[in-house]
């Protein structure tokens, strides 16, 4: 987002030029008549951009992270995309569609906070109203910028609303984005609450796992592969799981240290074993 629409139709546009030349090669006239001819240049950018996507699909578990290979060939796709279209400009439906998603993207973002705020699915009238002013004025200003300047004025006006969204969520509800979706609060105050305890270990989301081992620049243990320290530790679980503690910590004396209420997480101190 929010190059989804001309990406997409640049990757087709690439695999149907990769056929073209697949075609022609067969031919024995195959550099006459063929604007690309022998240019396998797309040909290895669609293998490159459709190769992670289908190969972590059969994946049994995926993490967006995985398909980060296909970004840079499809990208580049794009701008060889719209460097073959200046000339005759983007069609009249590419542009609204590309305008719209922009407006989509403004729409979602200036109701996140909203969201994680009240927790909320339907925020209420008075959000819904501005968030659809502000995706209907910067859906209207990028259709009409590349309707009136054509295609060398696409990335200007497209990172507008980006920008936009930017200013709106980390300079007004950056502190709301830092509790709900990072580990980084959650590492300074079990700092806080236990500076002598080393040891952490974990039983929480994977992107909370990996971003606590991170800002406390430590590997996590785990209770399911790594079992349980005899050491004194600080455990860290989802509030659904506190259940589970007395089949953890059979014999072994510990105290809550805190909620983590944004995101669901409890916060024990695990005393050593006796």
């Amino acid at each position: 987002m929010p190059w989804t629409v001309i990406a997409v139709r640049a990757l087709v546009d690439s695999i149907e030029v990769s056929i073209a030349e697949w075609k022609v090669r067969h031919n024995p006239q195959r550099y006459l008549g063929h604007t690309r001819a022998g240019d396998a240049f797309p040909e290895f950018l669609v293998l490159w951009t459709l190769f992670p996507i289908v190969f972590f699909s059969f994946s049994g578990s995926k993490l967006p992270g995985y398909i980060l290979p296909s970004i840079p060939p499809l990208t580049i796709l794009t701008a060889d995309y719209l460097n073959r279209c200046r000339r005759d400009g983007l069609p009249q439906w590419l542009i609204w569609a590309h305008a719209a998603t922009c407006g989509l993207l403004v729409f979602v973002l200036a109701l996140a906070p909203q969201h994680m705020k009240y927790e909320t699915l339907v925020p209420s009238a008075q959000w819904l109203l501005i968030a659809g002013a502000a995706a209907l004025s910067f859906g209207a200003i990028v259709f009409l910028t590349i309707r009136r300047w054509g295609i060398p004025q696409v990335c200007n006006v497209t990172l507008l609303p980006i920008l936009a969204t930017l200013v709106f969520l980390l300079g007004f509800y950056g502190k709301e984005l830092d509790v709900n979706y990072s580990a980084r609060p959650l590492a300074r105050e079990i700092q806080q609450k236990a500076p002598n305890v080393n040891l952490v270990a974990t039983d929480i989301k994977r992107d909370m796992d990996y971003g606590l081992a991170f800002y406390r620049n430590q590997p996590m243990i785990h209770y399911s592969t790594d079992g349980v320290p005899a050491a004194e530790h600080i455990l860290v679980i989802r509030a659904s799981d506190t259940n589970k503690l007395d089949q953890w910590l059979a014999g072994r004396v510990y105290e809550p240290l805190f909620l983590y209420e944004s995101q669901g997480i409890e916060v024990y101190r695990v005393y050593p074993q006796q």
